[in-house]
């Protein structure tokens, strides 16, 4: 695709702190604008600001800034400032990971001339994002030459634009969620494979035939189970499109959790732990079915984490009115008060009892927001010495 005012944006100026990006960006930028593109490239934010500071006409007349940023966000924020100070009407291509660029959206608001690409990005996708800093700066310019009466119309040109680069981040975002849901449901299926294979090659010699037959078939029996996880994950993420959609189907309970429990048991039998799944065969719930298993796999996995060899995990189910109250308990030691607060935190990479794998991170996280969007709550009762019962409720 022709790349729009060719003339005025060909002049780009490049920020990356990275040697290997910034000469990727340019790279990509010459095949995009051609040969004849007049990059101006920074590795190091002073310069590009001391050009600016001194009216270099050839960066202040720069249209187009890409800022490949760095980890600091105040420090990125405080540079895009700068350069919204010198060069008002350019447009800032950002570059950074979904977090990254969440945090500058709330932190830098109703500025039109900002542009977001999510980092690692695809040719494509660097391509679609040039062109719409292209049409954005295009609109901006037709702005300041309108009338009063044709403001409200060019306003909505640039509320369209915006509308669709938000449905890009959100795309990315989606996307990335996907990948952290997948690699997160995996771990457990797989952390067992590791456990039955290392049992196999440190005691092979030891063990009987009968017992190197179950572990075989364990290995197989999981493996089997970890593929048709995997391909269900993938179908759902495929029909998710943009965002995380609720579909509410009609689910029977007990089976949902028996298919959950082909996923963790492995790990709950190298540890003894023996699972109960006690939820009434004809039980049915209005819900997402894949979210909810995804709920059950994660409290599951952690509290087979949690709890030493030989202990308990119950789950049960409950009517109330119109909603179902769901409780995954354990017989562990239980989670200090001032550790509970940590457990739905994002990010939280404290140890709790101990045990820096358990709850930390995404699981909860995640397990918190799916149960949100089918409208039910998540909270947790425990006891140190006593064990945890994580409850969830969701619409009959």
């Amino acid at each position: 695709m022709e790349p729009l005012n060719f003339t005025q944006m060909n002049k780009p100026a490049v920020v990356s702190f990275s040697k290997v990006n910034l000469d990727c960006l340019n790279c990509e930028l010459l095949n995009y604008y051609g040969l004849n593109v007049n990059l101006s490239t920074f590795q190091e934010e002073g310069i590009l600001l001391n050009s600016l500071n001194n009216n270099y006409l050839s960066i202040r007349d720069t249209k187009l800034f890409i800022i490949d940023i760095n980890d600091s966000i105040s420090e990125t924020i405080n540079f895009i400032n700068l350069i919204n100070q010198f060069c008002p009407t350019s447009i800032k291509l950002i570059i950074a990971e979904n977090h990254h660029l969440s945090q500058i959206e709330k932190l830098i608001v109703n500025n039109c001339t900002l542009q977001f690409l999510s980092a690692p990005w695809t040719v494509n996708e660097l391509h679609e994002a040039l062109r719409l800093a292209a049409l954005t700066y295009s609109n901006l310019k037709k702005t300041t030459k309108k009338t009063r009466r044709d403001f409200n119309f060019n306003k909505k040109v640039e509320e369209k634009v915006n509308e669709r680069l938000q449905k890009l981040i959100d795309s990315n975002s989606a996307n990335y969620s996907f990948l952290s849901i997948i690699a997160h449901d995996l771990k457990s299926p797989f952390n067992a494979l590791i456990g039955i294979s290392e049992i196999l090659k440190n005691d092979w010699e030891t063990l009987s035939e009968k017992n190197k037959l179950e572990l075989i078939n364990d290995i197989y029996k999981t493996s089997d189970d970890t593929f048709k996880l995997l391909l269900s994950l993938l179908e759902w993420s495929r029909l998710q499109k943009e965002k995380l959609e609720v579909t509410i189907n009609e689910v029977k309970i007990q089976n949902l959790v028996d298919d959950t429990l082909k996923i963790t048991e492995s790990n709950a039998l190298i540890k003894g732990i023996k699972i109960q799944n006690k939820i009434d065969l004809n039980l049915k719930v209005h819900t997402d079915e894949n979210m909810i298993a995804t709920v059950f796999r994660n409290l599951i996995s952690n509290a087979i984490k949690s709890i030493k060899s030989g202990g308990n995990i119950n789950i049960t189910a409950k009517e109330e009115k119109d909603f179902c109250v769901f409780c995954v308990a354990d017989n562990g030691s239980g989670i200090d008060k001032p550790d509970i607060l940590e457990l739905f935190n994002k990010g939280s990479q404290k140890k709790i009892n101990g045990n820096k794998c358990a709850f930390k991170g995404l699981g909860l996280i995640m397990c918190k927001e799916f149960v949100e969007k089918n409208g039910g709550e998540i909270w947790l009762e425990t006891q140190k010495g006593e064990g945890s019962k994580f409850y969830f409720t969701v619409p009959c």
